[in-house]
């Protein structure tokens, strides 16, 4: 029998190489998280491993858990945390990095805010001050900025970030500041973000680039990334979009404005959420605000599958409250810098399946890595720039934190060790250099586990 199950484990071995410690444990991670995925959408999560593969920056993106599973096994100084009583349960983005920042809108225009709360849920405050200096730290690093001049912008961030919270601290009744077109924002690359986002907006963009007029009617193109609606997800549309509209953020609008036009299945955006569900439904009708309705009143809504956020909450003795798209639209409107941002926010369960609906605009930018390397290449932006972009960023991740958390409690804990934080500050530069090694590090071995296991990590398909 003994050599019956060492010749079957053998066998085994030839399928599957043995990977290291390390190697195994980002294989664990990877596929726990997208198990039930690799099981009815292999080919999505393959390509979802193959584009994590590619660089740093959708390394990055498409493995917040392994970072914040990391950080609950460390028992040295590389797993310290901020925290303390009244500052480990706050609200948080979830993950924050330069392709979730960008310009959104409310009713005054253009803003720059978070444009994506996919991940957000509760927590201790310091993860998310971490996650936000390695993630800053590797968009610099895709931009071939020295080691030196990226840790003197996080020291911005951390410093920015401390500021702001102790300044909330003193405050009896919490004002956001919103970072907006026309008003100073102290940065130039967020300033020709909000102008890039404004003039996309007005062209109406997301109508030219995703439609054509056929046969006398709007419809949307179909190529390989807009296909057809399965029969069945089309046939729940009209009940779906009625559901959604009973708790929509600016309330469930005219039924004229809600006409369904035409609807397809949308593939190949995003990292982490690359193998989601995500619906692009055609509506019309009249429509009022910061991004008006084509000539014929056309504009387009997104479905987007909501799976759990990428660490979960039983590790701190809590799970996540309702669905998950009421996770992200309950998270959206707490986080938000605007209380009018996004007014057609909304959610439904339809068919076991949690979505979150929004409206989609191309006017909604994200900080691209890949166009910010190329300015900073060609010298359009310089370090005074990204000195700005840092400084913006901490003071927009302390914003979100002091209001829906304890401001006091979380300036106790930044200064424990000195009253301006300098403490805190330089243990975050110091963390963001060890998590950027390690990340490239992974980075490595996941390639090569690809490489040596198959396009799913080795996972089989049941």
């Amino acid at each position: 029998m003994l050599r019956i199950l060492l010749a079957v484990f053998l066998l085994c071995m030839g399928c599957d190489p043995p990977l290291d410690t390390r190697s195994a444990l980002i294989v664990q991670t990877m596929v726990d998280a997208d198990r039930d995925l690799i099981a009815s959408r292999p080919q999505l999560v393959a390509d979802k491993y193959e584009k994590m593969a590619s660089g740093l920056q959708p390394f990055l993106r498409g493995s917040a858990q392994l970072f914040y599973r990391d950080l609950s096994r460390y028992r040295d100084s590389q797993g310290s945390v901020l925290h303390g009583k009244g500052a480990e349960f706050v609200r948080l983005y979830g993950d924050i990095h330069l392709e979730n920042l960008g310009a959104t809108f409310d009713v005054e225009g253009p803003l720059f805010d978070v444009i994506d709360f996919d991940a957000t849920t509760h927590g201790p405050f310091g993860w998310e001050l971490r996650r936000a200096a390695l993630s800053l730290s590797v968009a610099l690093s895709v931009a071939a900025v020295s080691p030196q001049h990226r840790q003197e912008v996080i020291r911005l961030l951390g410093r920015s970030y401390v500021q702001e919270v102790l300044k909330k601290s003193q405050q009896d009744v919490l004002t956001a500041d919103v970072f907006r077109a026309g008003l100073p924002t102290e940065s130039r690359i967020v300033t020709e973000l909000l102008q890039d986002g404004q003039k996309r907006n007005e062209q109406q963009e997301e109508i030219t680039q995703y439609t054509e007029w056929k046969d006398g009617a709007r419809r949307f193109v179909r190529n390989a990334e807009q296909q057809d609606l399965p029969s069945h997800w089309a046939a729940e549309l009209p009940s779906m979009i009625s559901e959604y509209r009973r708790n929509r953020h600016a309330g469930r609008g005219e039924d004229a404005s809600f006409v369904i036009v035409d609807a397809i299945q949308r593939f190949g955006s995003g990292v982490a959420s690359l193998p989601n569900l995500r619906f692009w439904v055609m509506v019309q009708g009249t429509r009022t605000g910061a991004a008006q309705q084509s000539p014929q009143g056309e504009w387009l809504l997104e479905l987007k599958e909501e799976r759990d956020p990428p660490f979960p909450t039983e590790w701190l003795g809590r799970g996540t409250l309702g669905t998950n798209a009421q996770r992200v639209f309950l998270g959206a409107l707490e986080l938000s810098a605007s209380a009018t941002s996004e007014a057609d926010l909304g959610h439904v369960l339809y068919g076991g399946v949690s979505f979150q609906v929004r409206r989609v605009l191309r006017g909604r930018r994200d900080l691209d890595v890949a166009r910010l390397a190329e300015r900073i290449a060609s010298g359009r932006y310089v370090q005074r720039d990204l000195l700005d972009l840092g400084w913006i960023i901490g003071k927009l991740l302390a914003a979100g934190h002091a209001k829906n958390g304890n401001a006091r409690a979380i300036a106790d804990v930044l200064t424990q060790q000195d009253l301006d934080g300098t403490a805190v500050i330089e243990a975050l530069i110091a963390a963001s250099v060890l998590d950027e090694q390690r990340l490239n590090q992974d980075l490595f071995l996941f390639q090569e586990a690809i490489l040596r296991r198959g396009p799913l990590l080795g996972a089989r398909i049941p």
